[in-house]
Order: C-alpha cells, then sequence, then structure tokens
C-alpha cells in the first residue's frame, strides 16, 4: 500500500521497490474499486449527457421517456459492464507495453509490466475523480453538451465546433493527469529495464499515443459511418 502512494510522491523510491516485489491482487482491486467509484458518481452525469443527446434527435415524446427510463434502469449494469471493460483494455494495454518492450529488445515480463501500469494508473484514477468532483461542484444543470464532461483537459478552453468530434476527444485525453502518467511510466520503465532516459521517454510517449488513439479512432470510424448512413 505505502509504495502505491510513494507512486505520487516519491516515484523514484517507488519502482526501485516495485522492482524487487511481486503485484499484490489487493492493489488491484484498490485501483479497480476507485474506478468503479467514479463510474457509480458519474451516474447523474452520464443521464444528463444522455437526456442532451435525446433532445437532437427526432423522437416522439413517449419514445424519448421509454429511452431515458430504460437507461435509468440499466445504470448499474452500466457500471459493472464499464469496469469488466476497464480491467480487459488494461490487460490489452499492458500486452501492447510489453510487446513495445520486446521489440526495443528491453526484456520485462508480462507481469512486471502489469505491476508497472497498476501503479502508474492510480494518477489517472485520482484525476478522473478530480474532474468528477469538479463537474459536481459545477452543478450537473451547467452541462450544455454531452460531450461536456470534462473539466481538466485543454477541451475546457475549445469549443468541439472549432475541432470536430474525433479532434475533440483526442484533446480530451491531453491533461495534467496523463501527462503525469507519462512521466512516471517513463520512470519506471527505465528503472525497471535499465535503458537510458531518453529512450525510456519515447518508448512511453509511443505506448501513450498508442492508447489514445484507440478511442478517437472508434470514434472517428463510427462518424464515418454514420455519415455514409445519412444519420449525421
Amino acid at each position: 500500500m505505502n509504495t502505491l502512494f510513494l507512486t505520487i510522491f516519491n516515484p523514484q523510491k517507488a519502482f526501485n521497490q516495485i522492482k524487487v516485489e511481486t503485484l499484490s491482487i489487493m492493489i488491484f482491486i484498490i485501483i479497480i474499486l476507485l474506478v468503479l467509484t467514479n463510474l457509480i458518481l458519474m451516474i447523474p452525469i452520464h443521464e444528463k449527457s444522455f437526456l442532451i443527446t435525446l433532445t437532437s434527435k427526432p423522437l416522439t415524446p413517449q419514445q424519448s421517456n421509454t429511452m431515458i427510463e430504460l437507461n435509468h434502469k440499466m445504470r448499474y449494469l452500466n457500471v459493472v459492464v464499464t469496469g469488466l471493460l476497464y480491467v480487459i483494455l488494461f490487460l490489452f494495454h499492458a500486452y501492447i507495453l510489453h510487446l513495445i518492450a520486446r521489440v526495443s529488445k528491453n526484456k520485462l515480463a508480462y507481469m512486471k509490466v502489469l505491476q508497472l501500469l497498476v501503479y502508474c494508473n492510480l494518477i489517472i484514477v485520482l484525476g478522473d475523480l478530480i474532474n468528477t468532483a469538479l463537474l459536481y461542484w459545477r452543478g450537473i444543470d451547467n452541462i450544455e453538451h454531452a460531450y461536456d464532461i470534462i473539466l481538466t483537459g485543454i477541451t475546457h478552453f475549445i469549443s468541439i465546433e472549432q475541432v470536430g468530434t474525433t479532434g475533440y476527444v483526442f484533446l480530451n485525453s491531453i491533461n495534467l493527469f496523463q501527462l503525469w502518467f507519462v512521466v512516471l511510466l517513463s520512470i519506471g520503465f527505465r528503472i525497471l529495464t535499465d535503458i537510458k532516459p531518453v529512450k525510456s521517454i519515447v518508448i512511453s510517449i509511443f505506448f501513450w499515443l498508442i492508447t489514445i488513439l484507440i478511442p478517437v479512432l472508434f470514434v472517428y470510424f463510427s462518424q464515418s459511418t454514420l455519415a455514409k448512413n445519412g444519420a449525421m
């Protein structure tokens, strides 16, 4: 547990400890519980975002009410499903970093990569919780757009009309906590593999770009498909 908090306050010491320690399942569970806590807190916010989206659709009042009721009934199931998808994506990201390490001729076992990502992701999870707290502080009723739920990124100063949906999703991923994650990852990767700092930074940035481009590409192809079908 101490190592987890050292990741934030003394990453050099934390990753030196991680180098000789095995992954504690309890640490992984703590991260998952924090993610689930944030998802539960986000339920009213997502319901507000869903309502805003419905108002832009050519639906009858009865259809809108039916969809709102269904979305409300499914809210906790959505939390569970999203939590499971988070775990799957997390394991997939660890596999990607493991492959990058092998391609760059740095021997690092998959479980050690997973352990590294678990500790580094703490800062991202905390960032998500802070963003949720800011949304409550600003007031849920002040959300005016379905994408207006990220207050910690640079999109807070940019409108979606300026950069488009795909660009907006990409810029949503650029914030202090994501950059902090890259710094932690580069420090941890350097310590675990004993490579030069510059190489570790390049690998960390490359990995980070891959992880944020996955949802961006998903949005891009979704938007393209909708446009071809005349739904936009």
